[in-house]
């Protein structure tokens, strides 16, 4: 009788999911980075196409295991807290002034974080090298591509350093993952150099919040691999106080100001204005730091003249203005429990995602907010790039007996 055999139709597949998933890393890794910097509209192009492909190889060569993965990511309590965080700002949607837009941004921050969170649950274990090598190549070309708008200022009279700030952010927020993913295959030197590199662009560009992120990110880098259980602990405390206090924070800075600087808040130069202005936001309407003023009233409210244009963007301020008192808890227990689980992480690369976790923290405490898709965006490569090197081969020659032993 004859015997036919599927093998044949197997390894087409897995080629074709190979290729597919090679496909959408590029588009992810070496696309995504460069183009948030010229054109976000082209970045939210190639993200769902990135994330697409992904999935279509993922539903080609399926892996093992998908079901243990979505028990551990049900089970996680970091996962409960955001949940949480976002029930709150979808019940805030019946007291906001702009209910449809703020439902449009958090439609758009589910479909972003459901379709990063497909692509981790889904990722094959043991992803090539070259496949790995994307994220830390994305990085460079995006440091070309900065190198290459400052040029291009410096032939034109006109100005666009607001395009070479985005590059900026997007660096420093793949910086960390790029790095992580180089040391999980041994590659440490690499990682460094590409670490320095990110210090003279940062430092180059001259963006406060930039240069502060990458500066909290290497701190905790350096912090985390000597000692990442109490690194975890205590960075996670420090966010979790500098969360919840902001607001007695706010309520004390114009004394702070006058007794520092014997002068109001607003009438010294910048940041002061704009903290002068959430000051007077917060205490203004005390008991709505209970329940906050609603989803994506920061943004319309400035556009539509509600707020001073003073009022800052930024994801910490959004989160209490909007959200009160009970979506800040939520955001600091998320924030705690993200920082307890990298533990859990492989060895090489939790203090990688310790560094990527606070270096995204501090740009929420300065500059980047929930409003901004360009930078959700991001954060879900990140958390794709992360994945990618938490699954990659981390050994590059053959190990010996006593070396898997000790692994």
């Amino acid at each position: 009788m004859a015997q036919f055999s599927d093998a044949p139709q197997s390894d087409a597949a897995a080629d074709a999911a190979q290729l597919l998933s090679r496909i959408g890393f590029a588009a992810l890794a070496l696309a995504t980075p460069s183009a948030a910097t010229l054109s976000s509209r082209a970045m939210f192009v190639l993200f769902p196409v990135g994330v697409a492909l992904l999935l279509v190889a993922a539903s080609l060569d399926p892996v093992a295991g998908v079901g243990e993965r979505v028990r551990a990511l049900i089970a996680s309590p970091a996962t409960w807290a955001a949940v949480a965080l976002f029930a709150w700002a979808a019940l805030s949607l019946l007291w906001t002034p702009f209910p449809i837009p703020g439902a449009q941004r958090l439609l758009k921050i589910a479909m972003t974080a459901l379709a990063a969170t497909a692509v981790v649950l889904t990722a094959r274990d043991h992803l090539r090298a070259t496949d790995l090598y994307l994220f830390p190549i994305g990085v460079l070309l995006l440091m070309v591509t900065i190198f290459a708008l400052w040029l291009a200022e410096q032939q034109t009279t006109g100005t666009d350093g607001g395009r070479i700030e985005a590059g900026g952010v997007a660096m420093v927020m793949l910086l960390f993952p790029a790095m992580g993913g180089l040391a999980a295959r041994g590659r440490n030197g690499y990682a460094r150099t590409l670490m320095l590199l990110g210090l003279v662009y940062a430092f180059a560009i001259g963006s406060g919040p930039t240069t502060a992120a990458l500066i909290a990110g290497i701190a905790v880098l350096s912090f985390a691999v000597s000692d990442l259980e109490r690194t975890m602990r205590d960075v996670g405390r420090a966010a979790v106080v500098l969360i919840l206090a902001a607001p007695l924070l706010l309520a004390l800075s114009p004394e702070l100001a006058h007794l520092i600087f014997h002068a109001k808040l607003a009438s010294l130069g910048p940041p002061y204005p704009t903290i002068a202005a959430a000051a007077s936001l917060v205490l203004h309407d005390l008991p709505r730091l209970v329940t906050g003023h609603g989803v994506d009233t920061v943004l319309r409210g400035v556009d539509a003249g509600l707020l001073p244009t003073m009022t800052p963007r930024v994801g910490l301020f959004e989160i209490w203005y909007e959200l009160g008192i009970l979506g800040a808890l939520a955001a600091a227990a998320s924030v705690w429990f993200g920082f307890r689980a990298i533990g859990r992480a492989p060895p090489r690369l939790a203090p990688y995602l310790a560094a990527t976790f606070a270096a995204d923290l501090t740009l929420a405490f300065l500059s980047e907010g929930f409003a901004q898709m360009t930078w959700i965006t991001l954060l879900a490569i990140g958390g794709i790039a992360l994945c990618a090197a938490a699954r990659s081969q981390y050994r590059t020659t053959r190990p010996s007996a006593a070396g898997l032993a000790r692994f």
